[in-house]
This record gives structure tokens, C-alpha cells and sequence, in this order.
């Protein structure tokens, strides 16, 4: 195909998540399909060599009729780099997995471009958020923090008979009270969230601003501590919605539930599915290490 003008694709997808495993480590679970499974797809099959392909398949691989489900590897530095492209949109784009040291551990960089402008309702910044976040959670907790269902994901083509809610739940290896305060301290918000300067005033009809007003949440509508959480949200020119968030004990865990219900149109609920995907995947982490690790540089927002 031609090469592509700046205008018609999207800026680079940027983001870097700091693992505290050694290089080696990560490697082999860029490259082994056997670890693979754990963060990538349910099933795996991978040439890892110049020319070769690394396959995912399964409900919990990143592939839907606009996203190949294969990487065709273009450059490859052993436990330094890999230079694939992965299909999208009916384009072959590239992507670079870059791993560097760092103290104590490791750097792993994805830059992904030259992504097709009509990819944008595809939300890949998202996915690679959710992959990383799941990489960084099997290396050091044993075990992925959030598989994402793409079985029934249809960005492109929702129907009248699809939902206008969602629900997403994530266990967390931790008391109720430490999910609940990392939803509800400003100190935590930013570490999982993005945002700079979040207010919160803990009670009914309170301030709960995360980026902007009319980007996000409201006010709160329920405070139950350690409990539940309920707060209106508007983005731009949706309709508003409500996001309710349930804080289960279950054995010596907590299973956090979301619910964001009240949207019009199903193509609504398209982005806030993979949207709370990632930020569930990075509270866990937040929850069990301290931080998620997950850095994005530069995205589509």
C-alpha cells in the first residue's frame, strides 16, 4: 500500500511500564508461549525470528475483524528489541517493543504508528494499556490482573440489541478499605487515573472532579465507606451517566465491581468498556504493589 499522509493517521501510541524483573525475565515472557497465554491470548503460537509470526487467539486475545490476530516480526535484538506489524484496519502498522534496564529492574517501551485516523473508535492506547498491565501483573504478582473479553467486542458494528451499560469486576488481594481509599484519596487517584489534580469531597452531593469539568465525574450520589461508591459522570456532549462501584470482601480479598449504566446509544458504552478495563487492571496493581508501573507518553486523547 502507499505510504500514508500525516493526516490521514493518528499520533504515535506511546507508553512504557517499569517491571521489577530482570531483562532476562521479561524476555521470556515477550517470547515464550507457554507465558504468553497468561497476558496476551488463550492461545499461542510463535516463530520468534526474523520473518516469523507470533499468533493469538482465544476471547481474551486482542483481535477482532479490524485488528489481526498475528505480529509479523520485521527486526528482532535478542532480549533488546522487536519490531513487528500487526494489521489494523486493513493496514500493515508498525510497532516496536524496546526493553532497557533500570535499577532494580526493567524498562519495556511500546511505540505503535502510523495507525489508520479510522482506527481511532478501535481504542488501542487502551489495549496496550490493558496488555501491559497484564504483562506486569503475571511477572510479579503470578497472575493477570484483568483478562479484557473481546468475544462480543464489536466497536464498529454495534446493533440496537447490544447493551447501554456495563458491568467489570476485578479481585483485589487486599482488605475492602484499600481499593475504597485509592478511589477516594487524590493521592491515589492520580497514580492509576491520570490526573493531576483530582478533588474529592467524600459525601453525598460532593465534588468529584478527575480532569476537567464536563470530562468525567460530578458529584457523588452514594458514599457508603469502604463500602460503595456512586457519582454522576458527564463527558462532553453525552448524556449523563452514573458509575456505581462495589467493594466486596470475599475470603481475604475484595472483589471491586463497577457498573456504569444510563447511556442512550450501545456505540456509547463502546470506549468506557476497555476505558475501566485498564484503570481496574491498574487499581489492582496499585492495590498489591504500591503503583502500576503504567506510563503512557503519548496516546490518541
Amino acid at each position: 500500500m502507499g505510504e500514508q499522509s500525516k493526516e490521514d493517521v493518528l499520533p504515535v501510541i506511546r507508553l512504557t511500564v517499569r517491571l521489577n524483573k530482570p531483562v532476562e525475565d521479561v524476555w521470556e515472557i515477550l517470547t515464550n508461549p507457554l507465558l504468553m497465554i497468561q497476558w496476551l491470548g488463550n492461545e499461542i503460537t510463535a516463530d520468534v525470528k526474523l520473518g516469523g509470526t507470533i499468533r493469538f487467539m482465544g476471547r481474551n486475545a486482542p483481535t477482532i475483524p479490524e485488528m489481526a490476530d498475528y505480529w509479523e516480526i520485521k527486526r528482532l535484538k535478542d532480549k533488546r528489541a522487536i519490531l513487528c506489524s500487526w494489521r489494523i484496519m486493513g493496514v500493515d502498522t508498525l510497532f516496536v517493543l524496546r526493553l532497557t534496564k533500570a535499577d532494580g529492574g526493567s524498562i519495556l517501551e511500546v511505540k505503535h504508528g502510523a495507525v489508520p485516523r479510522e482506527a481511532r473508535n478501535l481504542y488501542l492506547p487502551e489495549h496496550w494499556n490493558v496488555m501491559f498491565a497484564n504483562l506486569k501483573s503475571v511477572l510479579e504478582l503470578g497472575e493477570a490482573a484483568l483478562r479484557f473479553d473481546y468475544s462480543n467486542y464489536r466497536p464498529l458494528s454495534t446493533t440496537r440489541y447490544d447493551p447501554t451499560d456495563l458491568r467489570l469486576s476485578v479481585r483485589i488481594n487486599t482488605p475492602p478499605q484499600l481499593p475504597f481509599d485509592a478511589f477516594s484519596n487524590p493521592e491515589k487517584l492520580s497514580h492509576f487515573i491520570r490526573a493531576d489534580k483530582p478533588k474529592v469531597d467524600l459525601r453525598y452531593a460532593g465534588i468529584f472532579t478527575w480532569w476537567a469539568e464536563g470530562k468525567g465525574p460530578v458529584v457523588f450520589t452514594k458514599v457508603e465507606q469502604d463500602r460503595e461508591l456512586e457519582f454522576s459522570w458527564v463527558y462532553l456532549d453525552e448524556k449523563e451517566t452514573r458509575v456505581n462501584i462495589r467493594f466486596d470482601p470475599v475470603d481475604n480479598s475484595t472483589v471491586v465491581t463497577l457498573h456504569h449504566y444510563g447511556f442512550e446509544k450501545p456505540e456509547d458504552v463502546i470506549g468506557y468498556r476497555i476505558g475501566w478495563s485498564s484503570m481496574l487492571a491498574e487499581l489492582k496493581l496499585v492495590c498489591e504493589l504500591g503503583e502500576s508501573g503504567v506510563t503512557r507518553l503519548a496516546d490518541w486523547t
